[in-house]
Protein backbone atom coordinates (compact mmCIF):
# COMPACT_ATOMS: atom_id res chain seq x y z
CA UNK A 1 0.00 0.00 0.00
CA UNK A 2 1.30 3.73 -0.67
CA UNK A 3 2.68 5.52 1.79
CA UNK A 4 1.62 9.24 2.96
CA UNK A 5 4.64 11.19 1.49
CA UNK A 6 4.51 8.68 -1.47
CA UNK A 7 0.98 10.23 -2.14
CA UNK A 8 1.79 13.75 -1.74
CA UNK A 9 4.89 13.38 -3.96
CA UNK A 10 2.18 12.23 -6.70
CA UNK A 11 0.07 15.11 -5.88
CA UNK A 12 2.84 17.51 -6.28
CA UNK A 13 3.67 16.04 -9.73
CA UNK A 14 0.12 15.97 -10.87
CA UNK A 15 -0.42 19.14 -10.17
CA UNK A 16 2.57 21.19 -11.69
CA UNK A 17 1.65 23.39 -14.24
CA UNK A 18 -2.23 22.96 -13.30
CA UNK A 19 -2.40 23.95 -9.24
CA UNK A 20 0.04 25.91 -7.13
CA UNK A 21 0.36 23.83 -4.36
CA UNK A 22 1.02 25.09 -0.45
CA UNK A 23 1.71 23.45 2.75
CA UNK A 24 -1.18 24.79 4.92
CA UNK A 25 0.87 24.74 8.39
CA UNK A 26 0.64 29.10 8.08
CA UNK A 27 -2.90 28.51 8.86
CA UNK A 28 -3.29 26.95 11.96
CA UNK A 29 -6.11 24.51 11.18
CA UNK A 30 -6.61 21.93 13.56
CA UNK A 31 -4.39 18.84 13.72
CA UNK A 32 -4.90 15.37 14.50
CA UNK A 33 -2.96 12.39 15.87
CA UNK A 34 -2.24 10.66 13.04
CA UNK A 35 0.07 10.48 10.29
CA UNK A 36 -1.64 13.88 8.20
CA UNK A 37 -0.77 16.39 5.80
CA UNK A 38 -2.93 19.55 5.06
CA UNK A 39 -2.42 20.97 1.35
CA UNK A 40 -4.02 23.61 -0.25
CA UNK A 41 -4.63 23.81 -4.30
CA UNK A 42 -5.32 26.62 -6.22
CA UNK A 43 -6.02 26.94 -10.47
CA UNK A 44 -2.53 28.20 -12.22
CA UNK A 45 -2.90 31.24 -14.13
CA UNK A 46 -6.52 32.04 -13.30
CA UNK A 47 -6.51 35.11 -10.55
CA UNK A 48 -9.64 34.74 -9.15
CA UNK A 49 -9.52 30.82 -8.31
CA UNK A 50 -10.55 29.64 -5.21
CA UNK A 51 -8.29 26.92 -2.77
CA UNK A 52 -9.24 23.79 -2.71
CA UNK A 53 -8.12 22.28 0.50
CA UNK A 54 -6.70 18.70 0.73
CA UNK A 55 -6.42 16.78 3.62
CA UNK A 56 -4.09 13.32 3.54
CA UNK A 57 -3.96 11.02 6.84
CA UNK A 58 -2.97 7.24 7.02
CA UNK A 59 -4.08 5.45 9.74
CA UNK A 60 -6.05 2.19 10.74
CA UNK A 61 -9.48 1.35 9.61
CA UNK A 62 -10.63 1.26 13.33
CA UNK A 63 -9.68 4.89 13.75
CA UNK A 64 -11.96 6.22 10.54
CA UNK A 65 -13.87 8.20 12.94
CA UNK A 66 -10.57 10.35 13.99
CA UNK A 67 -10.57 11.24 10.98
CA UNK A 68 -14.27 11.88 10.47
CA UNK A 69 -13.54 14.30 13.50
CA UNK A 70 -10.30 15.72 11.82
CA UNK A 71 -12.55 16.71 8.99
CA UNK A 72 -15.32 18.20 10.44
CA UNK A 73 -12.73 20.52 12.44
CA UNK A 74 -11.11 22.14 9.31
CA UNK A 75 -14.38 22.50 7.54
CA UNK A 76 -15.63 24.58 10.85
CA UNK A 77 -12.46 27.08 10.44
CA UNK A 78 -11.93 27.31 6.42
CA UNK A 79 -13.78 30.29 5.25
CA UNK A 80 -16.67 30.49 3.18
CA UNK A 81 -16.72 29.23 -0.05
CA UNK A 82 -13.70 26.87 0.46
CA UNK A 83 -15.87 24.81 2.71
CA UNK A 84 -17.42 23.41 -0.07
CA UNK A 85 -13.79 22.45 -1.37
CA UNK A 86 -12.82 20.44 1.28
CA UNK A 87 -11.29 16.89 0.10
CA UNK A 88 -9.44 13.81 2.42
CA UNK A 89 -7.59 11.21 0.71
CA UNK A 90 -7.31 8.41 3.08
CA UNK A 91 -4.95 5.76 3.15
CA UNK A 92 -6.42 2.98 5.84
CA UNK A 93 -4.38 -0.02 6.69
CA UNK A 94 -6.61 -3.32 6.94
CA UNK A 95 -9.73 -1.59 5.81
CA UNK A 96 -11.68 -4.07 2.84
CA UNK A 97 -12.77 -2.98 -0.13
CA UNK A 98 -16.79 -2.69 0.88
CA UNK A 99 -15.26 -0.13 3.74
CA UNK A 100 -13.68 1.58 1.66
CA UNK A 101 -16.39 2.23 -0.68
CA UNK A 102 -18.85 2.82 2.41
CA UNK A 103 -16.40 5.71 3.82
CA UNK A 104 -16.48 7.59 0.08
CA UNK A 105 -20.30 7.29 -0.18
CA UNK A 106 -20.05 9.50 3.20
CA UNK A 107 -19.65 13.29 2.30
CA UNK A 108 -20.76 14.91 5.25
CA UNK A 109 -17.89 17.42 6.34
CA UNK A 110 -15.58 16.81 2.77
CA UNK A 111 -15.45 14.49 -0.37
CA UNK A 112 -13.35 11.17 0.34
CA UNK A 113 -11.57 9.00 -1.52
CA UNK A 114 -9.98 6.15 0.43
CA UNK A 115 -7.03 4.35 -1.35
CA UNK A 116 -7.19 0.99 -2.71
CA UNK A 117 -4.56 -2.04 -1.30
CA UNK A 118 -2.69 -2.64 -4.68
CA UNK A 119 -3.72 1.11 -6.09
CA UNK A 120 -0.66 3.61 -7.06
CA UNK A 121 -0.31 6.88 -5.91
CA UNK A 122 -1.24 8.10 -9.91
CA UNK A 123 -4.09 5.33 -9.68
CA UNK A 124 -5.34 6.62 -6.56
CA UNK A 125 -5.20 10.52 -7.91
CA UNK A 126 -7.09 9.30 -11.55
CA UNK A 127 -10.38 8.83 -8.91
CA UNK A 128 -9.96 12.69 -7.80
CA UNK A 129 -10.60 16.25 -9.32
CA UNK A 130 -6.34 15.48 -9.91
CA UNK A 131 -7.25 12.86 -13.05
CA UNK A 132 -4.35 12.78 -15.63
CA UNK A 133 -5.68 15.39 -18.47
CA UNK A 134 -4.95 12.69 -21.18
CA UNK A 135 -6.23 9.38 -20.54
CA UNK A 136 -4.04 6.31 -21.54
CA UNK A 137 -5.16 4.16 -24.55
CA UNK A 138 -7.12 5.59 -28.09
CA UNK A 139 -8.84 8.61 -27.62
CA UNK A 140 -11.06 8.16 -30.41
CA UNK A 141 -11.90 5.00 -28.96
CA UNK A 142 -12.04 6.58 -24.89
CA UNK A 143 -14.22 9.34 -26.79
CA UNK A 144 -17.06 7.21 -28.17
CA UNK A 145 -18.61 4.47 -25.97
CA UNK A 146 -20.43 2.61 -28.97
CA UNK A 147 -16.96 2.07 -30.70
CA UNK A 148 -15.55 1.04 -27.34
CA UNK A 149 -18.26 -1.07 -25.92
CA UNK A 150 -18.68 -3.06 -29.91
CA UNK A 151 -14.75 -3.11 -29.71
CA UNK A 152 -14.90 -5.19 -25.92
CA UNK A 153 -17.57 -7.48 -27.80
CA UNK A 154 -15.32 -8.39 -30.32
CA UNK A 155 -12.52 -9.09 -28.13
CA UNK A 156 -14.87 -11.36 -26.18
CA UNK A 157 -16.81 -13.01 -29.08
CA UNK A 158 -14.42 -13.21 -31.52
CA UNK A 159 -17.28 -14.73 -33.76
CA UNK A 160 -19.11 -10.95 -33.89
CA UNK A 161 -15.75 -9.18 -35.62
CA UNK A 162 -17.25 -9.75 -39.02
CA UNK A 163 -20.56 -7.75 -38.12
CA UNK A 164 -19.38 -5.30 -35.91
CA UNK A 165 -19.42 -2.50 -38.87
CA UNK A 166 -22.65 -3.29 -39.97
CA UNK A 167 -24.11 -3.71 -36.39
CA UNK A 168 -22.63 0.07 -35.51
CA UNK A 169 -23.83 1.56 -39.08
CA UNK A 170 -27.27 0.26 -37.90
CA UNK A 171 -26.91 1.34 -34.04
CA UNK A 172 -26.16 4.98 -35.30
CA UNK A 173 -28.53 4.93 -37.47
CA UNK A 174 -32.59 6.99 -37.63
CA UNK A 175 -34.38 3.57 -37.70
CA UNK A 176 -37.10 2.46 -35.42
CA UNK A 177 -35.76 0.51 -32.61
CA UNK A 178 -37.75 -2.36 -34.04
CA UNK A 179 -36.46 -1.73 -37.49
CA UNK A 180 -32.80 -1.67 -35.92
CA UNK A 181 -33.47 -5.00 -34.12
CA UNK A 182 -34.61 -6.85 -37.35
CA UNK A 183 -31.76 -5.63 -38.98
CA UNK A 184 -29.19 -6.96 -36.62
CA UNK A 185 -31.15 -10.38 -36.77
CA UNK A 186 -30.63 -10.42 -40.39
CA UNK A 187 -27.26 -9.54 -40.73
CA UNK A 188 -26.39 -12.53 -38.10
CA UNK A 189 -28.35 -14.93 -40.32
CA UNK A 190 -25.62 -18.19 -40.61
CA UNK A 191 -23.86 -17.20 -37.40
CA UNK A 192 -26.16 -18.83 -35.06
CA UNK A 193 -24.41 -21.90 -34.94
CA UNK A 194 -21.36 -20.13 -33.93
CA UNK A 195 -23.08 -18.54 -30.89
Amino acid sequence: MMTLQQLAAAIRQRAEGRYEVQLADEMELPEVDHDSIILRLKRAHIEKAGWRTVLLIELPSHSAQAAHQWAASVRDVLPEPETSDLFMFMILRETSPDEAIRIETDDRFCRKVVARQQETPMEFLDRTFLAALEPPGNVETLSDPLVAALQALSSAQSWTRDHIDVWKTELLSTASGADVARSLRASMTGSEDQQ
